[in-house]
């Protein structure tokens, strides 16, 4: 930018001279940018989002938490009626196709079941369990075969008349219960001898039997002097003239 100015001589005169000047004008300092405040979260807000929580979890409790058991129920008693079901096809399969007896064994306390050969002595077996539990040379388990264990709450349960306890008809061997299936389709215990009547399991939820998940169910699950595997579930009613109602 160019202006005049004057400029004083030797003589005291004042001369105008011409000068170009350059007139800096400093930037505006540029406003530092304010970042978006961050704001704590209060604790009446933390204890509404806890508030929300704990009522989604109640009401999963509610809806969900009982039907979830009544399935876990009911998909153990399939289980049990699947396992039993493979015992004479096992049968037939074993040592070549030519046959063994195989013996489906439980253990009330450990709540398991699994599938036992009669390999002992070889190569036929005697027809006996010889429970791998025992010592000394004993049957084997059926490797292939995994450990049935029921779930959390699943329990076994005693229904009274008309029907028969669990392991009715079942036969003993130590703390384990067994029953086995020979060459000629016939249901025994772990002696050999054929069963004369249906042997049974029952099946409930802890929390039915303690009257806080209703209705109260029952599976029950027999096999019959020769070997034939059925599931009935009952459902108790007071109305029925046996208390319960059979599907």
């Amino acid at each position: 930018m160019k202006g005049r100015s004057l400029t004083a001589s030797a003589g005291g005169r004042y001369e105008a001279c011409e000068c170009a000047w350059e007139m800096t004008i400093a930037p505006r300092p540029a406003r530092a940018t304010r970042s978006a405040s961050r704001r704590g979260v209060s604790l009446i807000e933390l204890l509404v989002v806890l508030a929300i929580l704990l009522l989604i979890f109640a009401m999963g409790g509610i809806f969900i938490g009982p039907p979830l058991k009544r399935a876990r129920l009911a998909a153990a008693a399939t289980e049990i009626e699947v396992l039993a079901k493979q015992v004479p096809v096992r049968s037939r399969q074993e040592r070549g196709g030519q046959g063994l007896f195989v013996f489906l064994r439980a253990n009330p306390g450990s709540r398991t079941f699994d599938l036992v050969a009669d390999t002992n002595p070889v190569p036929a077996g005697d027809g006996r369990l010889q429970d791998p539990d025992g010592g000394g040379t004993t049957d084997a388990l059926l490797a292939d075969i995994v450990t049935l264990r029921l779930p959390d709450g699943v329990v076994f349960h005693d229904m009274g008349a008309p029907y028969e306890a669990t392991w009715s008809n079942w036969g003993a061997s130590g703390t384990n219960r067994a029953l086995g299936v020979d060459y000629q389709g016939r249901t025994v215990g772990p002696a050999g001898g054929q069963i004369a009547s249906p042997a049974v399991i029952n099946l409930t939820h802890a929390e039915m039997v303690a009257g806080t998940l209703t209705p109260f169910v029952v599976h029950r699950i027999t096999i019959g002097p020769v070997w034939s595997v059925r599931h009935t579930r009952l459902v108790q009613d007071p109305v029925a003239p046996t208390g319960w109602r059979e599907y």
